[in-house]
């Protein structure tokens, strides 16, 4: 059996192995990413790609962790919007645009001028509640019924699957091997894991990264640990329309929609908790398109161009595991950003690297760790 060894191996070529792989070769580090299927196929690839630190709702207080780490997630991504383009050559459409949350009755009134009033006090973002006629000269084809809408500036989105790519070019070219193998099992000796296996061969390792995405509650039987991630499934319309152009990310709920540089209106998305099942459905389509129709009007001649589906991974919390693993030295989780993915994903990734080089993370993870779930 063959065998190769690496400073640091990373099972899981999605955007925070992929952006772990990054920020450790950027050190020197010898690293080598392994995944079962091509880059960008699920969730990474799939995703809308908006940046918005400021999406969670609820108390400062009880939503901290998370906005921490959603802000590190944005720091990061706008190192990467000047450093990734030019050593990958790719160019993944990061932009600032506006968002526009809509609103509708007074019990949406009351909840949209509490999230603001904190959304406020947070440097780099412009928030403020706009009225009807506001909202309708920046975006003509809004729904006539809303009341008015929460307008923010300050946030960001990319396209998933050219990021992914371009991270992928990154990686390569400062060293970084990504191999397509599906890993079985790992081998642990007196607390340290030391190598991995494939179908053909076992890849030996100083420290180890388990950042899998849905799948990695395949965690659980490897480490002895456990890891309670279970996919959500989401489904995405990219739609063509000559008549509308929306000039910033329109959301109502958890809904949205925006027009991406590649001229399409992308419109989303579904929470299905329906297991490992990603092909695009009837249904996906169906509640899109109504959620969409009810923010957006005039898209009655607008054509389907693409649409897909993705299996994000979400925890038993629905929090983000993040950190090292129990009863072993030299192994880190990243996992379980839901339908955060892309926003998070730097962020997380950045936290194991600095874990992984034995540096202390810029925010406090503590709220993060697995070992909330003994």
């Amino acid at each position: 059996m063959d065998s190769t060894h690496y400073e640091i191996c990373i099972v899981g070529a999605g955007i925070v192995g992929l952006s772990t792989a990054y920020f450790l070769a950027k050190s020197g580090l010898k690293v080598v990413v392994l995944d079962k299927d091509s880059i960008g196929s699920h969730a990474s690839g799939f995703a809308y790609g908006g940046l918005s630190p400021l999406g969670e709702a609820g108390d400062p207080e009880t939503i901290l962790p998370v906005f921490d780490l959603a802000q590190l997630g944005m720091k990061k991504h706008l190192e990467f919007s000047s450093d990734i383009p030019e050593l990958s050559g790719i160019d993944y459409h990061f932009r600032f645009r506006p968002a526009i949350d809509l609103v509708f009755n007074d019990e949406e009134l009351t909840e949209a001028k509490q999230q603001i009033k904190w959304r406020q006090q947070v440097e780099n973002y412009k928030v403020e509640f706009i009225d009807r006629k506001s909202a309708l000269e920046i975006v003509p084809n809004l729904n006539h019924e809303l009341i008015g809408a929460t307008y923010t500036e300050g946030v960001c989105d990319v396209e998933p699957y050219k990021l992914v790519l371009a991270l992928t070019q990154s990686c390569e070219k400062l060293g970084v091997e990504i191999l397509n193998k599906e890993i079985t099992g790992i081998q642990i000796e007196n607390h340290l894991a030391t190598s991995v296996s494939t179908k053909h061969e076992k890849i030996y390792f100083e420290q180890l990264v388990l950042c899998m995405g849905p799948w990695s509650g395949n965690i659980s039987n490897w480490l002895g640990v456990n890891v309670p991630i279970r996919p959500l499934k989401g489904q995405i319309l990219r739609l063509k329309s000559e008549s509308v152009q929306l000039n910033a990310s329109v959301g109502y709920l958890h809904n949205y929609a925006v027009t991406k540089p590649d001229g399409l209106i992308w419109a989303g998305t579904t929470e299905e908790d329906i297991g490992f099942q990603d092909s695009p459905t009837p249904y996906g389509r169906n509640s899109v398109l109504e959620s969409l129709t009810h923010m957006i009007h005039g898209l009655d001649e607008a054509e389907l161009v693409y649409h897909t589906a993705c299996l994000r991974p979400l925890s038993k919390d629905g929090k983000v595991i993040l950190g090292p693993a129990p009863q072993t030295e030299n192994v880190f989780l990243g996992t379980g950003a839901g339908r955060k993915g892309i926003l998070l994903g730097p962020g997380i990734a950045k936290i194991t690297a600095d874990l992984v080089m034995n540096k202390q993370p810029e925010i406090d993870i503590s709220a993060f760790s697995v070992t909330r779930f003994l």
